[in-house]
């Protein structure tokens, strides 16, 4: 019987082929390749969680994806996989990646991709995301936060 590591490197990982895990396997190496030269992403891996605290923080995005990612809950603690937006924000010279999981928020933003309006994981469709606050719902004691979602004209890359 197979190992659970076994058969999860007999299948694609991302964008990488079978055989292209299995030959790169560490265990296979007699040494590592020289990094010295290689080129950084511009995008990093790691991702911040984007909570704004007052109405009116806005961001300016790109839309990555919706998806589950491991976030903990804000009472317990708790790791709990959550679905997610996923934003990426160029700061200056860098870019940063951050994710949300306002039900309203990725219900928006999903309801947008399903619609065409959006196109994650290109740089077609900006937008400006904005907090507008959290506001107490009618049908129980508690609250939802809401939010303005804007697409963006991108004027340099229109004239390009």
């Amino acid at each position: 019987m197979k190992t659970q590591s076994e058969v999860k490197n007999k299948k694609e990982v991302g964008i990488y082929s079978t055989e292209q895990v299995e030959s790169a396997n560490l265990d296979a190496q007699k040494n590592l390749p020289d990094l010295s030269q290689a080129k950084k992403h511009f995008v990093p891996l790691n991702i911040e969680y984007w909570s704004p605290e007052q109405a009116g923080e806005e961001k300016l995005v790109y839309i990555h994806s919706v998806g589950e990612h491991e976030v903990p809950d804000l009472e317990t603690g708790e790791i709990k996989p959550l679905l997610c937006v996923m934003l990426l924000e160029k700061q200056g010279d860098k870019v940063k990646r951050f994710i949300n999981a306002s039900r309203v928020l990725v219900g928006n933003i999903q309801d947008a991709i399903n619609r065409g309006e959006i196109v994650p994981k290109t740089t077609l469709t900006p937008v400006s995301i904005t907090f507008l606050g959290a506001f107490k719902n009618r049908s129980n004691a508690f609250s939802s936060n809401r939010w303005q979602i804007i697409p963006l004209i991108n004027t340099t890359n229109a004239e390009a």
